[in-house]
């Protein structure tokens, strides 16, 4: 465990938001992943993304702060849940903008601290006692191809029904009325290979960016 229990006002440059996943609990929850001030990743789970207050909703390398403690249901080391719960108010505190010539030079700082070229070192770590690590940045020897694969287009009737009960609920006490999330009716692909593979790697992607990309496609078929 190499970072505390409980981080206070925890300032995190967010790289990483999956899209929105329904919950029976939570109504809809997105994980996000992101660096430390001092470069350490960290997973943060559950955020209600989609329900917070516009003034705390935010970007890819946007930083955020908020408190957080380590999340006794995830053995994972990087993985943290807000204090507070879904209630936990997040600050965007700053950003780390590319300009207008795209310069990466800051970013890269933070994202290309540890590189890792094989997928079978991570693997080792992953599965060694007491370290668990779950999240890192790859650079693959060589992408293959990138796979687009058909999913079911809606949600199932109870999930369906759940998230509209619970919108409700929360319009009930005051808070935005939301749209059923879309869902995806892609599922998205990288087919890679890393030092040591024999054969290609299939990787799934589940970034939030990929949801414009999935409505493009599925107007133009």
């Amino acid at each position: 465990m190499y970072l505390p229990q409980e981080i206070s006002n925890a300032r995190v440059l967010i790289s990483v938001k999956t899209y929105p996943n329904p919950s029976t609990t939570y109504d809809e929850l997105v994980c996000n992943a992101g660096f430390l001030e001092t470069g350490e990743w960290i997973r943060i789970y559950p955020v209600q993304f989609r329900a917070l207050p516009y003034d705390q909703q935010y970007s890819k390398y946007d930083w955020i702060e908020l408190n957080l403690i380590r999340n006794s249901k995830d053995f994972r080391q990087e993985s943290y849940r807000p204090r507070s719960g879904i209630e936990e108010e997040i600050r965007t505190v700053g950003k780390i903008p590319t300009g207008r010539t795209r310069d990466w030079a800051e970013r890269k700082r933070f994202a290309l601290r540890e590189v890792f070229t094989s997928m079978n070192d991570l693997v080792k770590l992953a599965k060694a006692q007491g370290v668990w690590k779950s999240l890192a940045t790859i650079k693959p020897k060589e992408i293959v191809k990138f796979e687009i694969k058909a999913d079911t287009r809606d949600w199932k009737p109870t999930i369906q029904d759940s998230l509209r009960q619970m919108s409700l609920f929360a319009q009930s006490k005051g808070g935005r009325e939301l749209e059923v999330v879309r869902k995806l009716p892609y599922r998205y692909y990288y087919h890679l290979l890393t030092e040591g593979d024999d054969k290609p790697r299939r990787m799934m992607i589940f970034s939030f960016r990929y949801r414009g990309t999935s409505n493009r496609t599925q107007t133009s078929v």
